[in-house]
């Protein structure tokens, strides 16, 4: 191998183990599950906001805490927000299984 390929491969290496660590390059993204919900906060770049599944909840927020509290609080708005999520979801798999067949 030549010295210069050699040199090549190290950088490529350095931008893999980069992307991996959420260093620099790239944005790092936490998720955080909710005990005994099915909810998770997902935090990117500092931007918290409340998930269930692919789907988000919850507006963007500076504080994770703020959005672990707003979604333990069981309100009506809430309720119905889970149950279009079910909808939606189980609409998705009726059609997947439509085309299928």
């Amino acid at each position: 191998m030549k010295d210069t390929e050699l040199k090549q491969s190290q950088v490529n290496a350095e931008k893999t183990l980069s992307k991996d660590s959420g260093t620099s390059e790239n944005e790092t993204i936490k998720r955080e599950e909710i005990k005994d919900s099915p909810f998770h906060v997902i935090t990117i770049e500092g931007q918290s906001f409340g998930v269930m599944g692919d789907y988000r909840l919850t507006e963007k927020s500076a504080s994770a805490s703020e959005v672990k509290k707003e979604l333990k609080k069981i309100t009506w708005n809430r309720i119905v927000q889970v149950i279009m999520l079910l909808d939606e979801v189980k609409s998705k798999i009726n059609n997947k299984i439509k085309k299928e067949i």
